[in-house]
């Protein structure tokens, strides 16, 4: 009997035909390998990159989550041995090798690992990590492309082929597709990253917002850290945006020290569905200043603390057009972290929070000062108008 049979679509393309097969987890991690690439006396051999156990950590908690899907295809090349040869110095092969039969059905004669990982070394060690931890259902199955006997070569060029000729999805566009589904969601069940999208929606639509119409939600493509300065104009000062991303992690470093964690851990698979007080349960060295307003569900009293806190900055900086950088990616990043700062000083020195409290700290900053700034364009020009609006302040 063989290790496994399964029915297969046979696909035709010019670089060569292959095979879609669903094969279930447990198994396939026992039949691959990878074949690293590494070099040695000048020549590159090998094909994947070596490996990153934090992206390794974090598939294998997305498998303990009721949400664990992997749509795309592992991609493997069969009957090839980590030496790439499928036959002995005899011209006999010391393999069981993969084949199609009569039926189209793949039959994998035993779990010899003689399938190579062209892509898709992540998803295997996360899988194998979570089934090492029993988190990874019984039934879980993979839908893997299956190449027979594909050379290093061939290997490696479909291996570039995918990973550098497809673009990444922008990180803005793909939260407003993670939020897409929030009024199907009860609130209490959202994860903090949820949240900070929801916050983000309202801050862009409400009147009474700072934001409101100046958050790209990843269709008009413009980039603060780099916009130039055609706001001299009088007709296009008001014309700015800031990222869905930029706002969704600033709210969030608010609330969470790990949003990625938390996420995973609420929707772990659960007989029955836990709602945010279930995050009590990990333990955080640096509380977030806001964590226990996520944690009580009290989401208006963030709403609030940060459209007031921006309405403030509003009339500090954002009017100005001498110091227009304060409303760029990198001026509106370093007033969430400034934002932060004050709020974990006032819990600090137990004193209550407010967005009256928060303005007393804000209005000690001089915004003159600001004027002929040489701001850096990326994380350095970030860091360097945070540290003077801590410095400004007077806290430590």
């Amino acid at each position: 009997m063989p290790f496994y049979e399964g029915q297969t679509i046979k696909v035709k393309q010019p670089f060569g035909d292959f095979y879609i097969i669903s094969i279930p987890a447990k198994l396939l991690v026992q039949v691959c390998y990878s074949f690293a690439a590494r070099y040695g006396d000048d020549v590159l051999s090998g094909v994947q990159r070596g490996i990153n156990e934090n992206r390794v950590k974090a598939i294998a908690q997305f498998c303990a989550t009721s949400d664990a899907m992997f749509p795309t295809s592992v991609i493997l090349s069969v009957n090839l041995d980590e030496n790439g040869v499928n036959l002995d110095e005899n011209g006999e092969s010391p393999l069981h090798p993969w084949y199609i039969n009569d039926d189209s059905k793949l039959v994998i004669p035993t779990s010899d690992e003689i399938a190579s990982i062209v892509d898709g070394q992540h998803r295997i060690e996360g899988l194998k990590k979570a089934l090492e931890k029993n988190e990874l259902s019984a039934d879980f199955d993979i839908v893997c492309a299956i190449y027979f006997e594909l050379p290093a070569p061939k290997q490696a060029e479909v291996f570039a082929t995918i990973n550098f000729n497809q673009q990444k999805v922008d990180k803005s566009l793909a939260y407003q597709l993670f939020g897409y589904d929030l009024d199907s969601v009860e609130s209490k069940y959202w994860s903090p990253d949820t949240l900070a999208i929801y916050l983000t929606r309202l801050l862009d639509k409400e009147d009474d917002s700072p934001f409101k119409g100046h958050v790209d939600f990843g269709m008009k493509k413009m980039d603060l850290a780099i916009q130039e300065e055609e706001e001299e104009e009088e007709d296009s000062f008001d014309k700015w945006y800031v990222s869905t991303s930029t706002m969704v992690q600033g709210i969030s470093s608010l609330i969470t020290t790990n949003p990625s964690k938390d996420r995973y851990y609420l929707h772990k698979k659960r007989i029955i569905r836990r709602s945010r007080e279930v995050l009590n349960d990990i333990e955080i060295k640096i509380t977030p200043p806001l964590r226990g307003y996520y944690m009580e569900n009290k989401d208006g009293l963030v709403y609030d603390l940060v459209r007031d806190y921006f309405t403030c900055c509003d009339e500090m900086f954002w009017r100005r057009r001498d110091i227009s950088f304060m409303r760029k990616t990198i001026g509106i990043q370093a007033l969430f972290d400034f934002l932060k700062y004050v709020l974990n000083y006032i819990n600090k020195h137990g004193q209550e929070i407010s967005s009256d409290q928060v303005e007393l700290y804000l209005k000690r900053i001089d915004p003159d000062k600001l004027i002929g700034f040489n701001i850096n364009y990326s994380g350095v020009g970030r860091t360097q108008i945070r540290d003077f609006l801590k410095s400004e302040c007077g806290i430590n």
